[in-house]
């Protein structure tokens, strides 16, 4: 018998979120401050959330009627100000926005915009908070940033349940609820693992390829590659014609490498998935868990066949033991050869070199490509009007597939696509802060307010991170052309690179003895042989270590 907090459920979800928090960390200028150009200041029913302004009665007006009951006496509000806390240059110009138009429409809450610098200090922050009793932590966060997995952090008491809060009709939307305001098929994401909404997505992220169009033409190619083979091919090219062929970062902190390493993992073992999620009979099954994973059915012709889908470490772990999965086999000789002929074509010092600097290798046309995310496509178009004749032509593409079918890699690589911006609220003992905070979140998921906060973001130049979720946000042709790259087949599962790459806990030491074991193979210090069999004995070592410090029994049946 374990108790519960021994036991760490996971989601490729959670993990592919986490990681891609990193992204938000960025060295690029930030901007708090934006233009506000209009306001909404209608006292329509369906756009003014009566709850919540100056001068308010007992019963207030709803918006799914056109009734109200008032009694003889109206209380005025006292003055209160919520905090949303976020990552530098992450909406930030955006959120702004929305801050000051909702003040306009209820002076008395003022949205204060907390902007943290990094990561780390935004997860020790909220966790140390709110451990202390949460009067000084933020009212609304990203859920990806905090430092543990979601459903943790609503067993510790740290974020509230949204179940219903979400299906509750939005006064600032005509009555329709946060829930149906937005694309249902990112729905399950936003699912605990004990089945809970714990936030509300605002829009999708993917990675993929930069790539400078001038450049292309220079070295006489036309097209962009859609398999490694002719990535390759194009990269030789590029490398004859005296550019650097790409630029990704590999340092600590910004390892993108580990995107490509999990869509390769994802790609050769996906098959595998049924049998690390939640099932019936599992000790950690609930009806809501088996409404999500009971849909989970392996289809190689179907790449979003584990939407959502809640996994299960100690059915991840009884996997990697069982060795149905050959970690030193074919698949895996074949993506580590694959990635070793990619570094190279990478930029010199690229075991160290800080994003922004790769970043700056491709902005300042040094770099053909560059490996990243949808999240800087605001940044591009911003550097783009400053470069003057520098200015070049760009686009997007996918990462690539192999030019012959290939039994080892089923079906067509998947990557990151996902909600990137996950708004959840904290579960704070102010009652008023909590309803004040629910109220703004319906406000900034109107397709009105939504739609400002995408436009000042991107005129900011700062982190869209891709194609909005809330519906009636469109975005501009050109933006929408350069997100398209993003668009991969499916959502690809970090959970399952476990049986290949070990270190379930995420510790930092054995993350970095597993990249100085990657590098040696790199530089030639190590044969594929060697490399692949001490990297299996490091995935032993720290999966065994993290059975034995939650005390698995692998028996996914027993009381957690």
């Amino acid at each position: 018998m374990k108790s519960r907090k021994a036991i760490a459920l996971l989601t490729s979800v959670i993990l592919v979120l986490t990681l891609l928090a990193a992204c938000s960390n960025s060295d690029n200028n930030n901007s708090s401050n934006s233009k506000n150009d209009s306001t909404e200041t209608s006292n329509d029913s369906t756009k003014t959330n009566n709850s919540n302004s100056s001068n308010t009665t007992t019963n207030n007006t709803k918006s799914d009627d056109n009734s109200s009951t008032t009694t003889n006496a109206t209380v005025k509000k006292e003055d209160k100000t919520i905090v949303f806390s976020t990552i530098t240059n992450y909406y930030t110009a955006g959120l702004q926005v929305a801050a000051d138009d909702y003040h306009k429409l209820h002076p008395e809450t003022t949205v204060k915009i907390d902007i943290v610098t990094d990561n780390t200090t935004y997860q020790t922050s909220f966790q140390a908070k709110m451990a202390a009793g949460g009067d000084d932590a933020p009212d609304i966060v990203h859920a990806n940033l905090l430092g543990d997995s979601p459903a943790n952090n609503i067993q510790k008491g740290f974020l509230m349940k949204l179940d219903d809060f979400v299906k509750e009709p939005n006064p600032y939307n005509n009555g329709t609820s946060l829930w149906d305001g937005i694309n249902a098929d990112y729905w399950p994401y936003a699912y605990t693992a004990d089945g809970n909404i714990f936030m509300v997505p605002f829009d999708i992220v993917g990675t993929g390829f930069f790539y400078n169009k001038d450049i292309f033409a220079k070295a006489g190619i036309t097209d962009p590659p859609l398999t490694w083979e002719d990535l390759f091919a194009d990269l030789q090219k590029l490398k004859d014609g005296g550019y650097i062929p790409v630029s990704m970062s590999q340092a600590t902190g910004s390892d993108y490498e580990g995107w490509m390493v999990a869509a390769f993992a994802d790609w050769s073992a996906r098959q595998y998935i049924p049998d690390i999620v939640v099932q019936t009979g599992d000790a950690r099954n609930t009806p809501q868990v088996e409404a999500i994973n009971s849909k989970v059915k392996y289809d190689v012709n179907n790449p979003f066949f584990d939407v959502g889908a809640i996994t299960d470490n100690e059915r991840l772990m009884a996997l990697w033991k069982s060795s149905k999965y050959d970690a030193q086999g074919p698949a895996e000789q074949k993506t580590w050869s694959t990635l070793k002929e990619l570094s190279k074509f990478l930029q010199p010092g690229y075991a160290t070199m800080k994003d922004a600097d790769a970043y700056q290798l491709f902005i300042a046309g040094k770099a053909a490509t560059y490996w990243n995310g949808s999240w800087q496509v605001g940044q591009i178009l911003k550097d783009q009007q400053s470069l003057g004749d520098k200015k070049f032509q760009w686009g997007t593409f996918k990462f690539p597939d192999f030019k012959d079918t290939d039994p080892n890699f089923s079906g067509h690589p998947r990557g990151i696509l996902v909600p990137g911006h996950q708004i959840a609220i904290t579960n704070k003992k102010d009652a008023e802060a909590v309803a004040r905070s629910k109220d703004f979140l319906q406000f900034l998921y109107s397709p009105e307010e939504a739609q400002k906060v995408f436009s000042a973001t991107i005129d900011a130049g700062q982190f869209v991170q891709g194609p909005s979720l809330v519906k009636g946000v469109t975005l501009s042709d050109e933006v929408n052309s350069y997100l398209d790259g993003f668009k991969v087949a499916g959502n690809m599962s970090f959970a399952i690179g476990t049986i290949t790459g070990g270190n379930p806990a995420a510790e930092p030491n054995a993350t970095a003895e597993m990249k100085n074991l990657e590098l040696s193979f790199y530089n030639d210090k190590i044969s594929l042989q060697d490399y692949l069999k001490k990297r299996a004995a490091l995935t032993k070592k720290t999966n065994e270590k993290y059975i034995k410090d939650n005390k698995l029994d692998l028996d996914p049946t027993t009381n957690p």
